[in-house]
C-alpha cells in the first residue's frame, strides 16, 4: 500500500483559503453582533426616554385630577387663588392646591398640598409643600423631565374661552399642556378637571 505524499494532507493553498474563509465569516458575524448590540442600546435609550415622558405626564395628570378650590393664605391677609398661573416668579408656570396628600404614618397634618410647576435650566420641575399656607418653607423639588425647551399651560373657562393666565376663584373645566422637548418635539395634552 503505497500512498503518495500529495494525498496524505492539506496543501498550503487549501489551508490559506480555509483560514481566509473562516476570517471572513468571523468579521461578518462580529459586524452583525455589533450592529445588534448598538440597535439594542439605542432601543433601550429610546424606551427609557419615552418612559420618562410618560411618567411626567402621569404625574401632572394625577396632580390636576386632585385639584381643589382651597386658596393659599400668605399670612399677610392675602389669599392666593387655589389655581394661579400668571408667569410670575412666585407662582412659576402654575401653582395650585391639591387633595390626596398621603399620610401613611398618620402625622398631624392636612391631606392638602400646594404644588408648583416650574421650568428651570431646561428641566420641568415639580415643587410641593405639605402645608398649603407656606411662607418661607422649603419645597420638596422633583425633576420630572429634562431637555425641555418650552412649557405652557392654557385654561378652558366655563364660558368656553381658552385663557393663558388664570387667577380666578374657580377652577377651569380643563387644562392644556404644551411642551417642546429636544427628542420628542411638540407634545400636547389636554386634562379635563373633575370636581
Amino acid at each position: 500500500m503505497n500512498q503518495s505524499r500529495s494525498e496524505s494532507g492539506f496543501t498550503l493553498v487549501e489551508l490559506l483559503v480555509s483560514v481566509a474563509i473562516f476570517s471572513l465569516m468571523t468579521v461578518v458575524a462580529y459586524t452583525g453582533l455589533v450592529s445588534i448590540m448598538n440597535h439594542d442600546r439605542d432601543s433601550l435609550e429610546h424606551e427609557t426616554a419615552l418612559k420618562k415622558l410618560q411618567r411626567s405626564l402621569v404625574f401632572i395628570e394625577k396632580d390636576l385630577r386632585q385639584m381643589t378650590l382651597r386658596p393659599r393664605n400668605t399670612g399677610y391677609s392675602e389669599l392666593i387663588p387655589a389655581l394661579k398661573s400668571d408667569g410670575g416668579y412666585d407662582t412659576g408656570l402654575m401653582e395650585f392646591t391639591r387633595a390626596g396628600n398621603s399620610n401613611p404614618t398618620d402625622l398631624n397634618r392636612s391631606s392638602l398640598q400646594r404644588v408648583r410647576y416650574v421650568l428651570e435650566d431646561n428641566t420641568l420641575q415639580r415643587m410641593s409643600w405639605n402645608h398649603v399656607d407656606h411662607n418661607d418653607a422649603e419645597p420638596l423639588t422633583m425633576n420630572l423631565l429634562t431637555e425641555v425647551n418650552e412649557v405652557s399651560f392654557a385654561f378652558l373657562s366655563a364660558e368656553g374661552e381658552n385663557e393663558t393666565e388664570w387667577a380666578k376663584n374657580e377652577l377651569p373645566l380643563g387644562i392644556e399642556l404644551k411642551l417642546t422637548h429636544e427628542q420628542w418635539g411638540n407634545v400636547r395634552r389636554v386634562f379635563p378637571l373633575y370636581y
